[in-house]
């Protein structure tokens, strides 16, 4: 397992991006991209690898100072996260203003995204742009699914894969707590679903999320990560 980083919102950024992208149109209320490490990368100096960085965080400021961004995060094997406040036509341009897009060291998955209800409350996302940098608290023990359907399966169309994740996450707040579950977002449309959930244990709870009907019939497929990323965002205590 990696060291913990600096405990605030961007040290959490300090990754850099590609301009490979592959984008999925939607109406949802927010925009989800995958940071997809890049295998033909080119190889670059530490010297160009420092340059991009500070390109790409002095950007990731701005949209962050503009309320454009909501939250980031890198998984701890590479890649990450982000999630913005903005539609799918405005995130492809943020995108392609960081310097470091131009450099190709990610695979981009750009999505419209709706927060899917896991609880009674009906919450949707919170943002962290009123609260001091010092006092965003960064976790150490979330993980992170993705449910993905498998399209060459001719059934899959007729299938609402949502309403399977919702009674597993159901089942799973039932058993370990209401707090278990930090949030779950929907990729429009029918592209899957996203479940972030806090486990003290080493290595999470796969095997209970590997329990997914659709995952178990062959219809949807998914992996699990641990993620380092910001709590509150999901409106989480």
């Amino acid at each position: 397992m990696i060291q913990p980083m600096k405990r605030n919102l961007l040290s959490a950024l300090l990754f850099c991006l590609s301009f490979s992208l592959s984008a999925q149109y939607g109406n949802g209320r927010y925009t989800f991209v995958f940071l997809n490490t890049n295998p033909n990368k080119a190889e670059i100096s530490k010297t160009a690898i420092d340059s991009l960085q500070n390109g790409h965080m002095n950007n990731i400021n701005r949209l962050v100072k503009e309320r454009k961004m909501i939250a980031a995060g890198p998984f701890y094997t590479g890649g990450g996260i982000f999630i913005f406040d903005t539609n799918f036509e405005e995130t492809q341009a943020i995108l392609n203003s960081d310097p470091a897009i131009a450099a190709n060291r990610y695979i981009l998955e750009v999505f419209s995204a709706d927060v899917i209800p896991h609880d009674e409350s009906g919450r949707a996302l919170c943002t962290l742009w009123d609260k001091n940098e010092a006092d965003v608290e960064m976790a150490t023990n979330y993980y992170f699914v993705r449910y993905m359907p498998n399209k060459e399966d001719e059934n899959i169309d007729a299938v609402k894969t949502n309403r399977f994740t919702e009674e597993l996450m159901r089942s799973i707040s039932r058993k370990h707590g209401p707090g278990t579950i930090v949030g779950a977002l929907n990729l429009n449309t029918n592209e899957g679903q996203l479940v972030i959930y806090k486990s003290d244990h080493e290595g999470g709870m796969e095997t209970e999320f590997a329990d997914h009907a659709l995952v178990k019939s062959g219809l949807i497929t998914y992996y699990h990560k641990q993620i380092y990323f910001p709590k509150g965002v999901f409106c989480e205590k």
